[in-house]
């Protein structure tokens, strides 16, 4: 009885103080969002073994090709850059959790959002949780992280000097540049 009402007590509590996290962004049951005209550089992919690494960034670039998120080399000009990190574990049900977390950088490299989330796979039958990961789980994973940057893109206020924008002449300060941008196709790797 006891363990109930802490339960019930605590709950609220938890959710005020999840509440004041204004920072992170969960992925659950978050729509698709197109984000077209946004320059994006993915940085990093870090945290798992070479093999998902290489499959969940083609299938991020996939993602983004869907969402018509304008992915950038990591050296060309992008009003954000994001880094992510992820990681299997075993859940408290015997499956595989591949949770992730994307850190997106502003153009002045302070961090602007954190979003994170998570995809379920199977039991992995061993003690390397990354045998429960197969390329379904990988590529809702992608399909959620590419979801949670691109609510994040659409939302994010203008910057004031965007790329591409006239400088005090007229001219563009770019030079036409971000023009010559690539928007992510599925056969584009995202980073080089």
């Amino acid at each position: 009885m006891f363990h109930r009402l802490s339960g019930l007590a605590l709950g609220p509590v938890l959710a005020l103080a999840v509440a004041g996290c204004q920072e992170t962004t969960q992925t659950a049951a978050r729509p698709r969002v197109d984000a077209p005209g946004v320059p994006v550089s993915v940085q990093s992919i870090s945290g798992a073994p070479d093999d998902v690494t290489t499959s969940f960034a083609g299938l991020l670039g996939e993602a983004a090709a869907e969402r018509k998120m304008e992915i950038v080399p990591g050296d060309k000009p992008a009003r954000f850059r994001v880094k992510g990190y992820l990681t299997a574990q075993p859940t408290e049900d015997g499956q595989t959790a591949l949770a992730f977390v994307w850190d997106v950088y502003d153009s002045t490299k302070q961090r602007a959002q954190r979003v994170q989330g998570e995809s379920i796979g199977k039991r992995s039958a061993g003690s390397d949780p990354w045998a429960g990961i197969d390329r379904t789980v990988v590529a809702k994973a992608a399909s959620d992280s590419m979801d949670a940057i691109a609510g994040f893109l659409v939302t994010a206020p203008a910057a004031e000097a965007t790329l591409g924008s006239p400088d005090k002449n007229g001219s563009k300060a770019d030079g036409g540049k971000a023009a010559a941008t690539r928007t992510a196709s599925a056969g584009n790797r995202l980073f080089p």
